[in-house]
């Protein structure tokens, strides 16, 4: 007969997710500082870190956008 495997209740997954965690609140809290952004007619101020949040967000949905044009190329 096996003996059941026992599972331990912290994942390699769930280890991964801390640490990135842990390195965003770092990042947060170092780019606190409020930042000027000029843009057309629009000037807006808000913390560094919102703006590489935005930033990060716009570059997530045109990677995600870029193999659907492509596809559409290919018909």
């Amino acid at each position: 007969m096996s003996e059941p495997t026992s599972t331990s209740p912290v994942s390699p997954r769930m280890i991964g997710a801390a640490v990135l965690g842990v390195l965003a609140l770092v990042f947060v809290f170092q780019n606190h500082e409020r930042g000027r952004i000029d843009f057309l007619f629009w000037s807006i101020s808000m913390p560094a870190w919102i703006w590489l949040l935005v930033i990060f967000a716009a570059g997530v949905i045109v990677g995600l956008l870029v193999p659907k044009i492509r596809a559409r190329g290919r018909e």
